[in-house]
């Protein structure tokens, strides 16, 4: 394995260590102020997670199977067709992509409640794609 690869599945594996520590905060003890917060953290952390994702697997199918896909969504793609995820992991992480682009133009508080109630679930995605990629 080329030490790019090594480096970049090193750096997701930690984001995804960072957004899950996030999701154990328990937030009965802060004000919704804090909360509020809290919750933009935990999406920037998921955003992260997401764009590491594609790029990380965009590597990791380069160097080990060959295939040079383009866009994230045809990297998913790509990794499915591999057989290293079921169809409603594939259809999650499609999902996901679609959520951290959504992110970037959410004008209202519903919109981005709606989103963050996705975000919160996708931690065993991040956790099935860690272990393909180690």
């Amino acid at each position: 394995m080329e030490n790019r690869l090594k480096y970049k599945i090193h750096q997701y594996a930690d984001a995804v260590q960072n957004f899950e520590e996030s999701l154990s905060i328990d937030f009965n003890k802060y004000p919704e102020v804090v909360i509020d917060s809290l919750k933009s953290g935990r999406v920037q952390k998921f955003k992260f997670c997401v764009e590491l994702l594609w790029k990380t697997i965009k590597i990791y199918l380069w160097e080990i199977n060959g295939i040079d896909s383009k866009s994230p969504k045809i990297v998913v793609k790509d990794f499915f067709n591999l057989d290293n995820c079921s169809v409603q992991e594939y259809e999650k992480l499609i999902e996901m992509l679609n959520d951290r682009n959504k992110l970037s133009h959410i004008y209202s508080k519903e919109q981005f409640e709606e989103i963050y109630n996705r975000v919160v679930q996708t931690l065993p995605v991040f956790l099935k794609v860690k272990k393909v990629l180690l």
